[in-house]
């Protein structure tokens, strides 16, 4: 169990440590009043910060990683972003490293919220759009970029393209901002339980060591998690050992060979 703790407590501090690229901009220091992000909405984040204090713009780049939301596999959640744009319109694009990699670069990975009308700086207006959340992101906590950044081009053209094609980009002015999200394991309906029962089958549960896999394909590979996302297993084997794992719930998500992916519950007494 000690073995196991440790390796918890790396993973997570490897994750929270990771060294995320940032973009750079034309214009950087302290922003031009106009150029900031008001407002993130997204699930339970609200997060509201001054375009201005004391008569100083905020930097190009905050961190808000200690503010967080849960969202879950399968879900898509929806997500406003609130600033002003000044004399040209600003393009917001939100990304979320799904993977845990460490980078914004995979595919899925990248939403076009939307773009901020021109407009005067202390007339602050809002875009709004949705994010789902794929069934091959791995659960567990992870980091979302909110970026913001003027489109020269839009200002004459408001079919152009967006202005923001990477998380770490070379940018003219705007602003990052970075948030951190956990995303959970999806809940099955009663419908899809009963197919998955026919499917599979984990003997005996609960159970107090070993567990055996019964399913009508092949196993590819299983990974289980924690109550609190932590991955605490995987193996590509018939059969698991929870006899070290402390008492509780636990999901394990099973793909087969076939491509299926079940995920169940099961308890360690």
């Amino acid at each position: 169990m000690k073995k196991i703790s440790i390796l918890l407590s790396i993973s997570v501090c490897s994750l929270m440590s990771a060294q995320y690229c940032l973009p750079t901009f034309e214009y950087s220091g302290n922003l031009a009043i106009g150029e900031a992000i008001m407002n993130v909405t997204f699930g339970n984040i609200n997060n509201t910060s001054p375009s201005v204090t004391n008569g100083t713009a905020p930097p190009n780049y905050e961190d808000f990683t200690s503010i967080s939301t849960d969202i879950q596999v399968g879900n898509a959640y929806p997500i406003s972003v609130k600033g002003p744009s000044g004399t040209f319109p600003s393009d917001v694009v939100v990304f979320i490293d799904f993977n845990k990699n460490g980078n914004f670069d995979d595919a899925g990975e990248r939403f076009f919220i939307g773009r901020l009308e021109s407009a005067n700086p202390f007339n602050a207006k809002t875009v709004t759009g949705s994010i789902s959340i794929p069934g091959t992101a791995l659960i567990g906590a992870t980091k979302m970029r909110v970026l913001k950044n003027t489109n020269i081009a839009a200002y004459s053209d408001p079919n152009a393209s967006t202005s923001i094609n990477s998380a770490c980009a070379s940018l003219r002015s705007g602003q990052a901002e970075d948030y951190s999200v956990n995303i959970v394991a999806a809940n099955l309906s009663t419908k899809d339980q009963d197919i998955h029962k026919e499917a599979l089958a984990l003997y005996p549960n609960p159970s107090t060591g070993m567990v055996h896999i019964k399913a009508t394909e092949p196993i590819e590979k299983y990974e289980m998690f924690s109550s609190t996302g932590q991955k605490v297993m995987e193996g590509k084997s018939a059969s698991l050992n929870m006899g070290p794992l402390v008492p509780g719930t636990y999901l394990i998500k099973i793909q087969l060979k076939n491509n299926k992916v079940i995920t169940e519950k099961i308890i360690k007494k």
